[in-house]
């Protein structure tokens, strides 16, 4: 394996994050200094109502393509890559040929398509079984339903299906000559096994499904050699550029953020407010019930604690389109709006109550409070209260789970807030930094190419190049100011949730 330390910053590291809806990638000194990026959107269609589908082919040529751009800079051409990898959202596979190329469509997470009898009911296991089998209890989007489905609604184009490929997958395929997935993207099937780091053939054998369609399982940062000529010429990367195990999006983000230790953590702070949370000594027990996950981790435990909610700036953005209020004047509005809190209380669950709330099918968000007074600009703060509120919720039960969380860093569209990212520190009690790179996930997989090639010696290495753009120190005096409301929302949520639990 080549040293790149040797080259003194004269080559590259490339990272390609490939997501639900766009495709970038991004190239890095070896410093951690960004050369240059691209990014190519790849909307999704609705051939039907409750369908929400992409092409894999079509991801592929946006693969391509940014790469190319990428590849096409000045800066890129004067320290050529040396080698890529590659962030990958793990939610999404779909059947293929042997090339690659796709069969069928690639279900989304949004997507309504679920198998008659899904992997939890098929399965029947206690909570806290699950997190010590596979990390997570399964739900419709977990991948192991996904090829579920396909079992079940159209057995012919699996039947033909050499591959069920998620986007490293599909990458690593195309690039390197067979498909991998590393441990933290395998951890997202039921059919994953955390204990040995390999597909469960008892649970593969117990849905009648097929093992030959899964990918390998390596470990992140595994160098798989070159890539291969004709992609490297298509792709305008240099012969002899190295293909190295990349991971999940989210992995890559921490990593990208510098999150790699114990009592660190990331907020990624987008559509989905995700939290991230290297763990060394994990509590199954606390995990299940506060509806956590627990995944392989590239981090210095090698494991990381998850809190998830879809309930980010989806609902940030819900509120600026009803009431008319542009991003560009949220800034100065929500500093003219005083510092006490918004006299609306939001309850944020517009796509459903995320952990540690208990799993109430149907459950909504709730706006308490309102009056013919009450203006745009309170209902704004308010969701962005709610958020923030369910966000320290979220850091109590990952401590419950075992991470002691002392710091954490944020990183997403959210972060761009200022007086978000004030308000968020002073309701965790802990410092908040902001990362000063725009794509820390681009950055991770990069970091991965470069542990994987012998450009950093650790993770830790790699880590510490993260830069932080923004510090924010917690205001204890402004958290007692969101005591009473804090606790409203969380009586009220119980309250709701426990009565939309008795109508079920």
């Amino acid at each position: 394996m080549p040293d790149l330390r040797l080259h003194n910053g004269s080559v590259s590291l490339v990272g390609v994050d490939v997501g639900s809806s766009a495709v970038k990638a991004a190239a890095y000194q070896l410093d951690g200094s960004p050369l240059a990026d691209a990014v190519q959107a790849v909307p999704p269609a609705h051939p039907v109502p409750g369908a929400w589908e992409v092409d894999g082919d079509a991801v592929w040529a946006a693969v391509v393509d940014v790469v190319r751009r990428l590849t096409s800079e000045s800066a890129v051409q004067h320290d050529p890559p040396a080698a890529v990898a590659v962030s990958a959202s793990g939610r999404e596979s779909y059947p293929a040929r042997g090339d690659g190329s796709a069969l069928g469509p690639c279900l989304r997470t949004a997507d309504d398509r679920r198998p008659r009898k899904d992997v939890a009911a098929s399965l029947q296991r206690p909570p806290e079984q699950w997190i010590n089998d596979c990390g997570h209890v399964p739900d419709h989007m977990d991948l192991t339903s996904r090829l579920l489905w396909w079992t079940e609604q159209d057995p012919h184009t699996l039947s033909q299906a050499r591959w069920f490929l998620g986007w490293h997958e599909l990458a690593s395929l195309r690039m390197a000559g067979h498909p991998t997935i590393d441990p933290a993207l395998a951890s997202g099937f039921a059919i994953f096994d955390l204990a040995t780091m390999s597909w469960s053939a008892d649970r593969i054998g117990s849905l009648g499904l097929d093992a030959r369609v899964l990918p390998d399982i390596v470990p992140w940062a595994t160098s798989l050699g070159p890539v291969r000529p004709q992609v490297a010429e298509e792709m305008g990367l240099p012969r002899g550029c190295v293909f190295v195990t990349g991971s999940w999006d989210g992995s890559c983000a921490a990593l990208g953020a510098g999150v790699v230790q114990d009592g660190s953590a990331l907020v990624s702070a987008g559509t989905w407010e995700s939290v991230a949370a290297p763990v060394s000594a994990p509590r199954p027990a606390q995990i299940a019930s506060n509806r956590l996950a627990l995944t392989r981790q590239p981090s210095e435990p090698g494991w990381a604690l998850w809190a998830r909610s879809p309930n980010g700036t989806s609902v940030l953005d819900w509120t600026l389109a009803i009431t008319r209020t542009q991003l560009k004047h949220l800034e100065p509005a929500l500093a003219s709006a005083g510092a006490d809190p918004a006299p609306v209380l939001l309850i944020p669950h517009l796509s459903g109550a995320p952990g540690p709330w208990p799993e109430t099918r149907g459950s909504g968000g709730v706006a308490a409070g309102l009056a013919l007074t009450t203006t745009g600009i309170d209902l704004v703060k308010a969701a962005m209260e709610g958020i923030a509120i369910d966000l320290a919720l979220a850091m109590g039960a990952l401590r419950a789970g075992g991470s002691p969380v002392r710091a954490c860093r944020v990183a997403g569209g959210g972060a761009r807030s200022a007086w978000w990212m004030q308000l968020k520190a002073d309701l965790l009690g802990i410092v908040v930094e902001v990362s000063d790179l725009a794509e820390p996930g681009t950055f991770g997989a990069a970091a991965l190419a470069g542990v994987g090639t012998g450009a950093y010696a650790s993770l830790t290495e790699a880590a510490a190049l993260a830069g932080i753009g923004r510090r924010y120190e917690p205001d204890e005096a402004r958290a007692r100011r969101y005591e009473a409301k804090v606790s409203r929302h969380r009586n009220l949520a119980a309250e709701i949730l426990a009565g939309q639990g008795k109508e079920r």
